[in-house]
């Protein structure tokens, strides 16, 4: 069990939705982890019950310490002695090893008791550093890895145990400590890793040097542990944390700060003493005024304070769940920029454009699908890993149709006829440059910017664009837009001469159109070569909106009618039975010969513009790649094909091989051992995930092959 815990639901930037499986039931994260104090309990379990938490961290040497609570809870076990019967995780004491330089315990001995009283998730006792030279910290970091032996040789952290071991990582904020620590923590069967040291980074709010460190640590440890945070308890905080990978943090800050009569808030923290009105709608602050809180009594006041603060940590927690399922999270750590600068710096370090370490971790694990679009509303969000992907993949992914070119202004693309026989590339103040026959695609058309000035900055990939569409064969250029000043102004910015007034550049037919619109597509979604499996398409549009919901292959052979069309049909046929419908005496006939033999190839979502494949698209995409490489493909063994063939969903821990370029929302295709197609399906989780895991779903299937 103790390796297998974890499972995503849902995602975005390297954060996760997800599933800790304890031995008391599921905790979903991404969640802050209430410390409490088995002396001095500011709030009870009943409390943190009634405001939604699933698990709660107290100090098992401190339990240990005390001997009638040690004796009581040896007896009864934590969760009777405590009143709880959901997940609980101890610390062994390595916060007062920190403060007092020595703890009355062994690191066996705390273990053991961890083991003993029924804690769901356990710490070893590791031995915190956070001053000193790399080689000093280094005798520190090496005596927790030595301990982490120790408990594994004694068979407490094993692979089979009920107890989720967690291995901490030091070495914040040197990154050869940081990946030796994890290298070396990593040959032990824990459950779960956590970040440890850095409480005084949190305390000083050195943020940056957390969040460096972060990046290191999440890249380099494999992606299918639940890591923790130690020590981390302010609500404006917690959106960074997981944007970073995080998926527990604990702190005690909700009664730390409630004893200083502060009282907390994802924007920042206000002294009880100067407030005059709650800015918060939870029990607490709906039933008192600032001014009755003050009056009370010291520890009636603390206790309340306490409560708030966790309503609002809470609250801050399921905003974060939100922003992921809808694919937010950057723009809500964005917002969390304005409650402190250090988050601000943070953010910006994050997204610098020279920070490429940074993207190429982040790119991993961002989905390149979303439902929401972007909000750019600072300067460095122009590098999200979503507008830094499209710009390094456009050169690869454009269809490159014409030989002569038209560089538009978004404005002017709009009045260019579009039957024009040039190709339109539209010049874009966030995207660059972008061919007008994607630009629905998300998020080209999915995003808000507040800046949208076309400057010498913003054109600089368009130029780099127009050299490389003249090695690709392009001979004519015009630059375009109603004002030609404007667009002289651009040509002589991107080294075009002249300006289109009307020039007769030749006219498209319909069907024409259609073909360079549905190569258009197919290459920018799955790359170069894709465009090929079509030659003659029909496209149709919506009659509400204008958009295209479906493209339609007119081209279809005998042998795909016998593969995909047929057995298509009898599918489609054995539903409409099964409903009572009515079925013609011959559906083939009629529903694909006296329809011009014409067959479903590929939807397109409207929110999205993305293909969903139909089995035709995905037989032809198979048939040209299946050879020559893994393209968008998962390969599942053997005992998983059958359940996928039947329309199961695929599982991480029966995938062999898989595509490196697959990310999460992708629509991907499925292979059996012998690289024959069993199905398409939607990828919930990106490859190195699916490669990672081994819980939990990596593609939700759209059509099994039977």
């Amino acid at each position: 069990m103790a390796e297998d815990v974890f499972e995503i639901a849902e995602k975005d930037g390297a954060g996760r939705i997800g599933k800790l499986r304890t031995a008391h039931g599921v905790v979903e994260t991404p969640t802050l982890v209430p410390v409490i104090n088995p002396h001095v309990p500011v709030v009870s379990t009943d409390d943190l019950k009634k405001v939604g938490f699933e698990i709660f961290i107290t100090n098992a040497y401190l339990l240990f310490k005390d001997e009638k609570l040690r004796e009581y809870v040896l007896e009864k076990g934590i969760h009777y002695a405590l009143n709880w019967d959901r997940a609980i995780m101890t610390d062994s004491g390595a916060y007062q090893l920190m403060i007092y330089g020595d703890v009355e315990i062994s690191n066996l001995e705390v273990i053991d008791f961890q083991s003993k009283i029924g804690v769901d998730v356990g710490v070893i006792l590791d031995v915190p550093i956070y001053k000193g030279s790399k080689t000093y910290r280094k005798k520190f970091i090496d005596e927790t890895i030595r301990r982490a032996e120790e408990a594994y040789n004694a068979g407490y952290v094993s692979s089979d145990s009920e107890t989720i071991w967690v291995g901490p990582i030091h070495g914040v904020p040197f990154t050869e400590l940081l990946e030796y620590s994890v290298e070396q923590m990593t040959r032990f069967p824990f459950g779960m890793y956590a970040v440890g040291s850095i409480v005084p980074l949190m305390e000083s709010y050195q943020l940056i040097q957390l969040v460096k460190s972060a990046v290191v640590v999440k890249d380099k440890l494999p992606s299918r542990y639940p890591v923790h945070l130690f020590g981390a308890g302010h609500p404006s905080t917690f959106a960074l944390f997981v944007l970073l990978g995080f998926d527990t943090f604990d702190s005690a800050a909700y009664a730390l700060y409630a004893k200083d009569n502060r009282y907390l808030s994802p924007y920042g923290t206000y002294n009880l003493s100067n407030m005059q009105y709650f800015p918060c709608e939870c029990p607490v602050c709906s039933k008192y005024t600032p001014r009755e809180l003050m009056e009370m009594e010291y520890m009636e006041r603390q206790h309340l304070l306490a409560l708030h603060n966790l309503y609002v940590s809470m609250a801050e927690v399921k905003r974060i769940k939100q922003a992921i399922h809808e694919g937010n999270l950057w723009q809500l750590v964005a917002e969390r920029t304005g409650s402190h600068s250090e988050i601000a710096r943070a953010y910006r370090w994050l997204l610098n454009h020279k920070n490429e370490k940074a993207y190429r971790f982040f790119e991993v694990f961002e989905p390149r699908f979303k439902r929401r679009g972007l909000m750019i509303t600072r300067m460095e969000e122009f590098n999200l890993p979503l507008i830094r992907r499209f710009k390094e993949s456009i050169f690869d992914r454009a269809y490159i149709w014409s030989d002569v070119a038209i560089i538009s202004t978004p404005e002017g693309a709009n009045e260019l006829h579009k039957l024009l026989g040039a190709q339109v590339f539209i010049i874009h103040p966030v995207f660059g440059i972008i061919p007008r026959e994607i630009r629905s695609v998300y998020p080209l058309f999915q995003h808000m910017s507040y800046y949208n000035r076309l400057t010498k900055k913003r054109l600089s990939l368009a130029r780099k664009f127009v050299q490389f569409l003249s090695e690709q064969g392009v001979k004519e250029f015009y630059v375009y837009d109603s004002d030609r000043d404007f667009a002289k102004k651009i040509g002589d910015f991107l080294g075009i001469s002249e300006t289109y007034t009307g020039q007769d550049v030749g006219i498209l037919t319909k069907q024409e159109s259609h073909l360079i619109i549905a190569k258009s597509l197919l290459r920018y979604q799955y790359g170069p070569g894709a465009e090929n499996i079509v030659n003659s398409v029909n496209i149709e549009y919506s009659m509400a909106t204008g958009r295209i919901r479906k493209i339609h292959a007119l081209d279809v052979t005998d042998e795909e009618v016998n593969h995909v069309v047929i057995p298509e049909i009898n599918r489609h046929a054995e539903k409409k039975r099964k409903q009572g419908m009515p079925i013609p005496q011959d559906p083939l006939q009629e529903w694909f010969f006296d329809k011009g033999n014409k067959w479903l190839l590929a939807a397109v979502i409207p929110t999205y513009f993305k293909l969903i494949p139909h089995p035709l698209m995905a037989y032809r995409f198979w048939k040209m790649f299946r050879e020559k490489e893994l393209r968008y493909m998962a390969i599942v063994n053997e005992e998983a094909e059958e359940f996928v063939r039947q329309g199961k969903s695929i599982f991480s821990k029966f995938i062999v091989d898989v595509d490196n370029r697959i990310r999460a929302n992708d629509e991907i295709f499925i292979l059996n051992e012998n690289k024959e197609l069993i199905a398409i399906a939607k990828a919930k989780i990106g490859a190195r995930e699916m490669k990672e895991f081994r819980r939990g779903v990596a593609a939700e299937n759209r059509w099994g092959f039977r």
